[in-house]
């Protein structure tokens, strides 16, 4: 009798499976979300994986893609050394499958492609039926969850003018700066744990790590002809997309309401049910010492770069107990928070790790 359920490595066939797949799981919440992949599943895979590795298990009976894990790997920066590292990601489940014994084979096939790595994974504050499950570690054949910070994503407005006058030199990035800006960015992002390595001259390449990434939407902080601090900009609607797909009742009801707020005092505004969000990546944020001033020169810049764009906010995210985030506080915008876990078979992989560093998670590749 030959087996219903098989574990394996995508291919190019699953893509529109995989699709069905994500519909069917949204991120549940006050705000129900839906993570799209169009035209092509893969190419957001591709950006938060350097070498990725994907997995669905498929229903052999019925054809279809019945659950999927992503667990490729990528540089980051842990304890200043460029380390490879497995991301753990898109652990979903079809519902038709929910209630039985689709995770535990999920997790059992983990176990074998794992072996002794240790990865990363990041869940959202308000998935309470992941944390309940996987992030509880009560299946006793997954690798063990281990709490390693949390992370504040800002979804920043757009709609108001920018008022603040940047002290340093702002401008954009040209092909001459890309040595400079590889330098800057290996010398200081080290100084945060799980920072992604960058590599600069990849930028504009057929690399799908770097997908629709421009060198020119790169912003430069200079003080003194010094440069001390880079950011970009990412937009990635063209394979990666945010549908709203419903409200809380609570928040259903008062949206009519903080709508109406929003429009006289400032604010996003909830958009209805069904909608694509618009907004845009700022990432790759490196600040020489993490000073806040600088931080906010680059942020107002993009800001009144972006004023007349088509865009609803700039989305940015870094360790909760980051300074940074002072400067974020002084706009009108929207926080989501995730947990963010070390996992594996093992003891703490933060024990070696340390937990003196603040971490950098990249929202835009999460």
């Amino acid at each position: 009798m030959s087996q219903r359920f098989l574990v394996r490595p995508t291919q190019e066939s699953d893509a529109d499976g995989l699709q069905e797949l994500l519909a069917d799981t949204p991120q549940e919440g006050s705000i129900m979300l839906n993570f799209e992949r169009q035209p092509n599943y893969f190419w957001a895979t591709d950006i938060g994986t350097s070498e990725p590795d994907l997995w669905v298990m498929e229903d052999t009976q019925d054809n279809r893609v019945a659950g999927a894990f992503s667990m490729g790997k990528r540089d980051v920066f842990v304890n200043g050394i460029k380390t490879p590292m497995r991301y753990g990601s898109d652990l979903r489940i079809h519902r038709d499958y929910q209630g039985g014994r689709a995770l535990l084979r999920l997790f059992k096939s983990l176990t074998t492609a794992l072996g002794d790595d240790i990865y990363q994974t990041v869940i959202l504050e308000e998935n309470q039926a992941s944390l309940a499950t996987v992030g509880s570690g009560r299946l006793k054949i997954q690798p063990k969850y281990y709490p390693a910070g949390r992370h504040r994503t800002n979804m920043i407005e757009l709609r108001r003018k920018e008022k603040y006058t940047a002290n340093s030199s702002v401008r954009r990035a040209t092909t001459d700066d890309i040595a400079a800006m590889q330098d800057f960015f290996d010398l200081n992002a080290a100084e945060k744990q799980f920072y992604p390595s960058y590599d600069f001259s990849l930028i504009g390449s057929d690399d799908s790590y770097y997908r629709n990434i421009k060198l020119e939407d790169f912003f430069l902080a200079f003080l003194d002809d010094e440069l001390v601090g880079m950011t970009g900009l990412w937009d990635q609607k063209g394979f990666k997309q945010t549908r709203i797909t419903g409200y809380s009742k609570g928040i259903q009801y008062a949206r009519p309401f903080y709508n109406l707020y929003t429009k006289i005092f400032g604010g996003l505004s909830l958009p209805p049910a069904g909608s694509l969000t618009s907004y845009v990546y700022l990432h790759s944020t490196v600040i020489k010492n993490n000073d806040k001033q600088i931080f906010a020169d680059l942020l107002a810049t993009a800001r009144d770069e972006l004023a007349n764009s088509p865009y609803d906010a700039l989305v940015v995210g870094f360790d909760e107990n980051d300074p940074l985030h002072e400067v974020t506080d002084k706009y009108k915008k929207i926080e989501l928070f995730s947990l963010h876990f070390m996992c594996g078979f093992g003891d703490d992989p933060m024990d070696d790790i340390g937990r003196d560093k603040l971490m950098y998670l990249e929202t835009a590749r999460l």
